[in-house]
């Protein structure tokens, strides 16, 4: 028996053919892998527009996205250098498998909030509208497609997040991954590791559920174990994405000899050029070279070594090269963890390589900055960077052997010194407030000396009471003469004495009341700066800060005018890169021959001197810290001097033709003779009106 409408209402019946045809794709058979799925109908961002998913240009990343759909894997671990392409084939990769061949909830995590909306609107939007498929299961309705939260016919849901405790708790998914692993910290509050975490949001799935993290390498090995002790794919210990990927099956990327026939793990060790006293020239004659048998393969034969390389879990390539298929001697896990390096990105080329290693590797010899050597073998190579400085080995009682070794006068500047730099660390609140001061010469080849150290506790001016410097402004003013007019004996006994060139102060530290009213060190600091002007000494004397984020400049020059009662952009303030002025500091004292930033120790210090120079230690990010109620003045009063110096453009010194300020003493400007008294105040420019003329 049929049934119909009237009629008269213009309705119809609809054809159930045309109904299974149109939601034939909601139940599609799983019949393609990730790499297949991607390659078929896969479109990606750019940066401006859409282009098609190719794996051929990073044949690498193709056994990692297929393990993203082998349920013998509970989880998946990609290491590597940055723009190498990982983060396209795991997440785009993966999301597209996942939606269009095997749907299920996923939780993408970010290493913040902003990010996941940032790649939502760009990178993920552009990728769905350009995919057929996905765009196809997209419902169209606008709660069904935010930022961080996607829903698809299909009944799949999609939500991007960063790691916080709400968003790895409660939920259940059948996938989660990580993007940028190491860009945040490895631990969410105080439920443990992140990772953990995220692999009881997809235990419900069992084996169908599948956890990722990608990363390029964001710690530092600060303990490195020597080589022989480390397994043959095993990477230094440390944090972040390196600590997932040892504890997985540990597979690394290799290409086949066209000589020898050898596998070969293509690291950055195996890549060699010409030494050539021309960065660029050298990195010109870059070509990677088999271990085994040197044969030289030009980087025009990367595409087809990298199409034709296989991925080895560990114990599976002996050390001659050749493939073991003997299971019991292969690393077993339930974690496919996978590392490759720079040499291989398809995003990078070899000459960039050897001309940013031979730029970082000149720059670190010459200043001591490790920052540069840093990102690149953490961005470009993707390896987990091994500090160089063995300053945390070196301990105080070592140092202080050191400087008794080689005594020199307190108060008085070396027969080498050319520059005086004066810094001052203000320590306020209601405990041991004072400033602490110290004097240090920098000499040729900026060699430095530490010839005083002192503190300044009371104020004569308010009957010998204790400085505060976050309560009292007229507290500062103590610093004009005891420490901006301060003047130092030459040691060649004539006489003549020297004055600094610049001095530097911390506009930070505890607050404190006066009068009910909370005051701030910084705020006094600024008062004190206002009062030089018309005193003629502003030049002599600059405020610092440390930065409260990464910058790329190592001192930079900022006018604060928010926040403020009396900075209104007229008040240079210097913000410090202070790990990388730490840095410069610890490479110059844990230098043992005398050379170029030879630190010469001072014998006069006592043990807490030392005790504070060596107070701090470098985190896994890199990051020096202080331990609590650990003193630390000496580094920081160092990492001033390090910065004034830097300032004054003391690193571009050519000491054949000094500045007059850094000149032999006969000839510096700053060297005053006994018969004169010194002049600090810089008389202000005379203006001269001139007169128009008739046409105005």
């Amino acid at each position: 028996m049929s049934y119909s409408f009237d009629e008269r209402l213009g309705i119809q019946f609809a054809n159930a053919a045309d109904i299974r045809r149109s939601l034939a794709h909601l139940c599609a058979p799983t019949n393609k892998t990730p790499v297949e799925a991607a390659d078929e109908g896969l479109w990606i961002s750019d940066g401006m527009d859409t282009v098609k998913f190719l794996s051929s240009e990073t044949p690498y990343m193709r056994t990692p996205m297929n393990c993203l759909a082998r349920r013998i894997y509970e989880a998946l671990i990609l290491g590597g250098p940055a723009r190498s392409g990982k983060t396209k084939a795991l997440i785009e990769g993966w999301i597209n498998y996942t939606v269009t061949q095997a749907p299920g909830d996923m939780l993408l995590i970010y290493s913040t909030k902003k990010k996941a909306e940032s790649m939502s609107k760009k990178d993920l939007a552009r990728s769905f509208a350009a995919t057929e498929q996905i765009s196809a299961l997209r419902t169209g309705r606008k709660s069904d497609d935010t930022l961080t939260f996607k829903h698809f016919k299909n009944g799949m849901n999609l939500n991007l997040d960063s790691a916080t405790e709400s968003s790895l708790s409660a939920e259940t998914f059948r996938y989660a991954g990580y993007t940028d692993y190491d860009r945040a910290d490895d631990h969410v509050g105080e439920e443990g590791s992140k990772f953990n975490l995220l692999l009881k949001r997809v235990q419900n799935a069992r084996s169908s559920g599948m956890a990722m993290a990608e990363s390029s390498p964001g710690r530092v090995v600060r303990n490195p174990v020597p080589e022989a002790e480390l397994g043959p794919h095993e990477l230094q210990p440390c944090g972040g994405i390196a600590a997932l990927y040892n504890a997985g099956d540990r597979r690394r990327f290799y290409w086949q000899c066209d000589d020898c026939e050898a596998w070969f793990r293509p690291d950055f060790e195996t890549l060699t050029w010409d030494d050539l006293p021309d960065a660029m020239d050298a990195a010109k004659t870059a070509r990677v070279c088999c271990p085994r048998c040197t044969h030289a393969i030009p980087e025009t034969d990367k595409s087809r070594h990298n199409t034709n390389g296989e991925w080895f879990r560990e114990g599976e390539i002996d050390q001659y090269g050749n493939v073991n298929t003997d299971e019991s001697e292969i690393r077993q896990s339930k974690w496919a963890s996978f590392w490759f390096e720079g040499v291989v990105a398809t995003y990078q080329s070899w000459e960039s390589l050897v001309y940013r290693y031979i730029s970082a590797s000149r720059n670190f010899e010459t200043t001591g900055d490790e920052e540069e050597l840093k990102t690149f073998f953490n961005v470009d190579i993707g390896r987990p960077y091994v500090v160089q400085s063995r300053s945390q080995e070196i301990g105080a009682h070592e140092l202080q052997q050191r400087a008794e070794a080689n005594p020199y006068n307190r108060g008085v500047i070396p027969q080498n010194g050319r520059f005086l730099i004066m810094s001052v660390d203000v320590q306020g609140g209601k405990k041991n407030a004072r400033f602490v001061v110290q004097a240090q010469v920098y000499g040729e080849g900026l060699q430095r000396w530490v010839i005083d150290r002192f503190e300044i506790l009371t104020n004569p001016n308010r009957n010998g009471d204790r400085v505060n410097p976050a309560v009292y402004a007229e507290d500062w003013d103590l610093l004009i003469e005891q420490v901006i007019k301060k003047t130092y004996p030459l040691s060649d006994g004539s006489g003549r004495v020297m004055k600094p060139v610049l001095t530097l102060c911390d506009s930070g530290g505890s607050g404190d009341q006066k009068d009910g009213k909370p005051t701030s060190v910084t705020e006094n600091s600024y008062q004190f700066y206002n009062r030089l002007k018309p005193l003629g000494l502003n030049h002599l004397f600059r405020l610092v800060k440390g930065a409260s984020r990464e910058q790329d400049q190592l001192v930079k020059e900022s006018y604060p005018d928010k926040r403020s009662k009396h900075a209104h952009g007229e008040i240079p303030l210097l913000i410090l890169h202070t790990n990388r002025l730490k840095n410069r500091v610890s490479s110059s004292y844990e230098r043992v021959e005398f050379g170029a930033r030879y630190f010469w120790l001072p014998s006069w210090a006592d043990r807490s001197w030392f005790d504070e120079l060596t107070a701090e230690f470098v985190d896994d990010k890199g990051n020096w810290q202080k331990p609590d109620r650990a003193a630390n003045e000496s580094f920081d009063l160092c990492a001033y001097a390090e910065a004034g110096m830097h300032k004054l453009g003391g690193d571009d010194i050519n000491w054949q033709s000094p500045p007059n300020w850094a000149a032999d003493w006969q000839f510096n400007t700053h060297v005053i003779d006994a018969d004169q008294q010194p002049v600090f105040e810089r008389t202000p420019r005379r203006r001269y009106r001139h007169s128009k003329g008739i046409f105005g």
